[in-house]
């Protein structure tokens, strides 16, 4: 089982760009300084958020638990995962909705320690958090 908000946030990308596309106009067409200056806080701003946005995959393939975060302007090819490990390590599955951002918390224990992992599902719907914590239900009862 896969969940991912990949469509989402590449719309959002472009979006983005296009907006962009607005102060750079404002840039050549105005001919006052703050005017100027206020439309390259306004790339700069943009550019930051296109910089910083990702996407996020929870991967739940048999045994293993993956977490990868994805520029959606990469090239497409292996993308190192941020989280991995086995699903028999989770000892408690929490997703706590919010109004933009949605948690999944993690408690797993290993022989030697008990870790707590956080990840932000940004751009989530319901749908799929309900999907991610019936699956994860599932898998932990076994």
């Amino acid at each position: 089982m896969k969940i991912s908000n990949a469509k989402i946030v590449k719309a959002a990308t472009y979006v983005l760009l296009f907006a962009a596309g607005f102060p750079i106009m404002g840039i050549v067409l105005s001919h006052q300084i703050f005017l100027d200056l206020f439309f390259c806080g306004i790339i700069a701003l943009i550019l930051f958020i296109l910089i910083r946005i990702r996407s996020t995959e929870v991967e739940d393939s048999g045994g293993c638990f993956t977490v990868r975060r994805i520029h959606p302007l990469a090239p497409k090819g292996y993308v190192r995962p941020k989280v991995e490990f086995p699903i028999s390590l989770i000892r408690q599955f929490m997703a706590k909705e919010g109004w933009i951002a949605d948690h999944l918390n993690l408690k797993i224990q290993s022989q030697s320690s008990r870790k707590s992992i956080n990840v932000d599902l940004v751009l989530f719907d319901r749908k799929q958090i309900r999907t991610l914590q019936s699956a994860m239900q599932n898998q932990i009862s076994y």
